[in-house]
């Protein structure tokens, strides 16, 4: 074999080497996490449509500030306003999100406690 031949076998054999890794199936992060809903609501950006929505007002336990998000984001759970929560959810973190919308699901457990703020 010539010096031609042999550094192309080596090429075509690098790149099939290289090529096995993009083939991993990632998979999504699920986790049971406690989320604080205030009873306060907030304002935030409707991102798709760019418009200003009401909101709740939600931070995860590890979490000093309050972010405010659309009230529909916690599955399986109805915001009453006035009231605040202390929330077990099921977060997860997509490993394959949809473009069109986040990374990270939170479907309703059970709710530990709800306390009327007057």
């Amino acid at each position: 074999m010539n010096k031609k031949t042999i550094i192309t076998i080596l090429f075509a054999a690098i790149l099939g080497l290289v090529s096995c890794n993009s083939d991993r199936v990632y998979e999504d992060k699920v986790e049971q996490v406690t989320v604080y809903v205030s009873a306060e609501t907030g304002m935030f950006y409707n991102v798709p449509n760019t418009t200003l929505e009401e909101g709740m007002m939600i931070r995860g336990d590890d979490e000093d500030n309050y972010i405010c998000v659309a009230f529909n984001t916690i599955a399986g759970f109805t915001y009453e306003k006035g009231n605040e929560y202390e929330l077990l959810v099921k977060k997860t973190k997509l490993a394959n999100p949809p473009k069109d919308s986040g990374s990270i699901r939170y479907e309703l457990i059970r709710i530990v406690s709800q306390r009327k703020i007057e």
